[in-house]
Parts: C-alpha cells; sequence; structure tokens
C-alpha cells in the first residue's frame, strides 16, 4: 500500500511538472535558436563543407599512386612487314612476320607529382575564401535569427503587458455593472446607461481574446525559430521595458556583414578569373613508372615463357606548354572580367544602401525614443484621471457615460504606449542591425 501511494505522488508530481511552463528569458530564447534552428545547422553545414573544399583543393599538390592490371589476349595476331635482307632475303624486298606471342598479362604501379600546376595553387585560394565567405553567411544568418527572435519576444512581452491591463479593466468594469444592475432595478440608473456598460464589458473581452490570439501566433513563431514542438508549453520571462531603453549611435559599415561578404565575393570572382588565366601556365609534373609483363603461347597464366616475368622501370618528366586553344580562355576571362566589375558595382550599392539603412534607423530611433516618452506622460495623466473619474463618480459627482470617457482615454493612451514601446524596441534592433552589431550581443 505505501509503494502505491508513493508511485501514485510520484506520477501526480511529474504531471504537474510537465504543465508548469517554461519561462526563458530574452538570452535564452536566443542561445536556443542559434543551437537548434535548421538555419543554422545547415550554414554550420555549408562550413563544413568548404572545409572539404579546402582540403580536395590541397590534396591536388599530394602525388597520386595509381596500380594498373591487365590480360590481353589476340584472337588474331597482328604481323609487321620488315626487310628480307635481316633474314637472308634478297635486299629491298618485305617479308610479313608475326612478332610478340598471343597472351600477355601486366601489372603496374605509377606515381605521379605535378611539381607545378598554377591552376592548383589558385585553386587552393580560392576555397580559402570560400571557407571565410561561409562563416560570413553563417553570421548572417544568426543576425537574421537574433533579429526575428528579439523582435517576437518583444512583441509577446507588449501582448502580455496589454493583456494585463485589459484583465484589470475588465475586472473593475465588472464591478461597476454589478453595481449598475442593481441601481437598474432600483431604477435609479437607466437602462441604456447599464446596456452601454455591458456593451464596452463585451468590447473588453473581444479585444482580450484578440490579444491572446495574437499572442498565441507570436509563441509559436517563437518556437518555431527555437526549433522546439508547438505542443510545447514555453513562456517569457517579463522584464521592465523602461531600464532596457538604450542609447545607441551610428557604426562603421565596414563591420556589416554584408559588406564584408560581398568583398569576400569579389575575392571569390578575381580567383575565379586568375584559375582561367591559369591555362596560359605551362604544368610540369614527375612520373614513377614500375611493372611486370607475363608472356604465353597459350591460356596457361602460370606457365609463363621460360617462365620469367619481364619488368620495366622508368621515370619521367613531362613538360606542357599551352600554345593556342582557339581563345577560348580569352573569352573566358573577359566574362570573368565582367563578373569582377558587377560584383565591384553591388559592393558600392551595398555600401551606399548601407549608410542609408544606417541613417534611416537612427532617425527613426531618435523619433520613437521621444514618442515613447510623449506617451508615457499621456498614460500617467489617463491613468490619474480613469483613478479621478472613478472617485468621483463613486461620490456622485460625474456621470457613467463621463467614467466610460475616461476608461476609453485609459485604454488609448495605454495602446499608443505599448505601440510606441514595441516600436522603439523594433527601432533599437535596426539600428544594431545597420551597424553590424546584431549577432555579436
Amino acid at each position: 500500500m505505501t509503494r502505491r501511494l508513493c508511485l501514485i505522488v510520484l506520477a501526480l508530481f511529474t504531471i504537474s511538472t510537465l504543465s508548469i511552463a517554461q519561462q526563458l528569458s530574452l538570452e535564452e530564447c536566443i542561445r536556443i535558436s542559434l543551437e537548434n534552428n535548421l538555419s543554422v545547422k545547415n550554414s554550420k553545414l555549408d562550413i563544413e563543407s568548404t572545409e572539404h573544399q579546402v582540403s580536395e583543393a590541397r590534396s591536388g599538390l599530394l602525388p597520386t599512386v595509381d596500380l594498373n592490371g591487365q590480360y590481353q589476349y589476340y584472337l588474331n595476331m597482328p604481323s609487321q612487314f620488315i626487310p628480307a635482307a635481316t633474314f637472308g632475303g634478297t635486299p629491298g624486298e618485305y617479308v610479313s612476320a608475326t612478332l610478340g606471342v598471343p597472351q600477355t598479362t601486366s601489372a603496374n604501379v605509377q606515381l605521379t607529382q605535378k611539381l607545378y600546376d598554377q591552376r592548383v595553387m589558385v585553386g587552393l585560394k580560392a576555397a580559402r575564401a570560400a571557407r571565410t565567405s561561409s562563416s560570413l553567411q553563417l553570421s548572417m544568418t544568426k543576425e537574421d535569427i537574433v533579429y526575428n527572435v528579439t523582435s517576437t519576444y518583444y512583441n509577446i512581452q507588449v501582448l502580455s503587458d496589454n493583456l494585463a491591463l485589459l484583465q484589470s479593466n475588465m475586472t473593475s468594469l465588472e464591478k461597476t455593472v454589478k453595481t449598475n444592475e442593481t441601481l437598474r432595478k432600483n431604477e435609479i440608473v437607466s437602462s441604456s446607461t447599464y446596456k452601454r456598460l455591458l456593451i464596452n464589458l463585451e468590447n473588453l473581452r473581444n479585444q482580450y481574446e484578440n490579444e491572446k490570439l495574437s499572442q498565441t501566433k507570436y509563441y509559436n513563431m517563437l518556437k518555431y525559430l527555437m526549433n522546439v514542438p508547438l505542443s510545447e508549453n514555453v513562456e517569457v520571462m517579463p522584464f521592465d521595458f523602461n531600464a532596457s531603453v538604450e542609447d545607441l549611435k551610428a557604426g562603421d559599415i565596414g563591420q556589416r556583414t554584408d559588406i564584408r561578404l560581398q568583398e569576400e565575393q569579389i575575392k571569390l570572382s578575381t580567383l575565379d578569373r586568375k584559375s582561367t588565366l591559369a591555362g596560359y601556365y605551362p604544368t610540369l609534373s614527375a612520373n614513377l613508372f614500375h611493372g611486370y609483363t607475363g608472356y604465353y603461347n597459350k591460356f596457361s597464366p602460370l606457365d609463363r615463357i621460360n617462365n620469367q616475368w619481364i619488368n620495366s622501370t622508368y621515370f619521367s618528366v613531362s613538360l606542357k606548354i599551352p600554345v593556342f586553344d582557339g581563345f577560348t580562355r580569352k573569352y573566358q576571362a573577359k566574362q570573368k572580367a565582367v563578373t569582377i566589375q558587377k560584383d565591384i558595382n553591388t559592393l558600392a550599392l551595398k555600401k551606399l544602401d548601407a549608410e542609408r539603412e544606417i541613417q534611416d534607423a537612427m532617425n527613426n530611433y531618435i523619433s520613437n525614443k521621444n514618442l515613447l516618452a510623449n506617451s508615457k506622460r499621456s498614460l500617467d495623466l489617463a491613468e490619474q484621471l480613469f483613478k479621478d473619474s472613478n472617485i468621483e463618480y463613486n461620490n456622485g459627482l460625474i456621470s457613467i457615460t463621463d467614467l466610460l470617457d475616461s476608461q476609453d482615454d485609459l485604454s488609448d493612451a495605454r495602446n499608443n504606449y505599448s505601440t510606441a514601446l514595441i516600436n522603439l524596441k523594433v527601432a533599437e534592433l535596426d539600428v544594431k542591425r545597420a551597424n553590424g552589431e546584431l549577432a555579436k550581443n
């Protein structure tokens, strides 16, 4: 009985533990997203792939070893004409003679080492540049993840704040409705006044449900970015928005990842052209050959002529000098030059866009910072007005219409403040991304 009771308690504890939502801070959401997001994982795989490309390019500097084997059988032996005088015949005449044997078996090993190949050297540099580009592409992917996670997190925070305020307003208005229901029954207030209270309450409930639905959508987006199941219960930790307002300044566009990535693209295009021009360079390679050959008059691999393997070994150096290719490489190089110029123009355009983005982001940030301060003052006034109106209404100094008007003013002020708040937080993100600082945080 004691053991069964312990199992029941353990099961109930497990269920209650699973039902508790996991609260995450912004830093934890970003960390989980950067670890689990599939786009980030794919970018890391791209880096792994470029590492293999570097190793592949480096292998062009290493020797190659080939093992070859061959069995050859002539159904009809070829003949050759040789001078008849060789075998005591009439000078100036030729006779047909069959040389060799119908079957041969050979095995050899060949080692080849490139001593000079300009394309191999350029290919190695290009592979290393591709490695840098992949690393920058990973940084850009991380920047996008950080931006999306942070903006989603802020939206959830604002919606949570709005929901708390709506819940408080509904609770307050429900009390007012109950009070006025009694007054209506005693014919102290009119039915139209009471109905207006019910309409306002219903509007608050509808607004609450809409805000709740929006919050659920943002939570689903956050789970998607973190690559966690949508069925998992996740909550974000509340924080003080006012305390998180930062003092930002315009940064250096040279620190932006997209600018650096485009600079690497120019390097890749330049190396691509050099690889084409490397086809004009001579290539030098060394070869070492060693092999054995067995000869047979009939099919008997173990019964060689004179029971002997004939071996041969040689060393050679090969030099290949390109002379004329029909101008193929010439026009290929011209195409590569056009691509390089386009990449240079793209870099200049990206720099202009970056300067404009930084300026626009800073102006937007300063504007939203001022709007937030104005919205906060309006909110404080609306809260004080609503508090005073409640007191005056309870003392019979103002009508229910005046109370509802002050409540509407408070809701509007609160919404304006929330909108200004989220706009400022997004403006902060835009400044950091424009400065190329987002993935560093």
